[in-house]
C-alpha cells in the first residue's frame, strides 16, 4: 500500500497524493525504529533519532566501527552518523553518541532543524539561517569513512539552536516554498517557449 513518507500516513492502492503534505505517494509500508518509534526509510541503516543500528541490516553488511575497524558498529552518532561498536558508544537520554564530548553537549543544546543528502542544499539554508541571526551548525556524515550500502544517502544535518527552532523551521518552509515556485515558473516559461 502506498504512504506519504513526511507524514507517514497509509492510503488505499489507487491514492497518488498526499492530501495534506501534497506529495507524491511512495510504496510499501512504512517502517519504525523499533527502540525509539521514530520512522526510519528502507533505506536507513541507522535510525536518525536514536542512532540504533536497524535490524533489518544484513549481518554481512553491518557497517564496521570507525575507530575499530574490525569490530561491527551497534549504531551510529545522532549528532555526526559516525559508526561506533559497543566500546566507542556513548548513550544519553535512549540515544548513541560517538567519544566526542562536543556531539553530547551540542545535542544538548541543539536540535535538528533540516535534513538533506546534498552539501549545497545544507550551506544555502545555514546562509539564510545565519543571515536572520540564527545561530547554526551542520553536520556531515558524508565526513566519515562510510560502508559501501551508504553511499549518496548520507545525510547532512542543519542544527539550530532549540530556542530558536521555530524561527529556522519558518524560514526553512519559505526558503523551500521559494524553491518550487521558481522551479514551476521555470517550467513554465520552458511550455510557452
Amino acid at each position: 500500500m502506498p504512504y506519504c513518507p513526511q507524514c507517514h500516513t497509509e492510503y488505499q492502492p489507487d491514492a497518488k497524493e498526499c492530501v495534506d503534505c501534497r506529495i507524491p505517494l511512495v510504496e510499501g509500508k512504512p517502517e519504525f525504529c523499533p527502540r525509539c518509534n521514530e520512522f526510519v526509510s528502507e533505506d536507513d541503516t541507522f535510525c536518525d533519532h536514536c542512532g540504533l543500528l536497524q535490524p533489518e541490516i544484513p549481518a554481512d553488511e553491518t557497517p564496521e566501527c570507525e575507530n575499530h575497524p574490525d569490530v561491527d558498529a551497534v549504531g551510529g552518532c545522532v549528532i555526526c552518523g559516525k559508526p561506533v561498536c559497543d566500546e566507542c558508544a556513548r548513550e544519553q537520554h535512549g540515544r548513541i553518541f560517538c567519544e566526542s564530548d562536543d556531539h553530547l553537549n551540542l545535542h544538548q543544546g541543539f536540535v535538528v532543524a533540516y535534513t538533506t543528502s546534498t552539501d549545497y542544499e545544507a550551506q544555502m539554508i545555514k546562509a539564510n539561517l545565519e543571515g536572520a541571526g540564527i545561530d547554526t551548525v551542520i553536520f556531515n556524515q558524508h565526513d566519515h569513512v562510510y560502508f559501501t550500502n551508504m553511499g549518496m544517502l548520507a545525510l547532512v544535518k542543519v542544527m539550530v539552536k532549540r530556542s530558536q527552532l521555530e524561527d529556522a523551521l519558518e524560514i526553512i518552509d519559505a526558503l523551500l516554498a521559494d524553491d518550487e515556485l521558481s522551479g514551476d515558473e521555470d517550467e513554465n516559461e520552458g511550455d510557452t517557449a
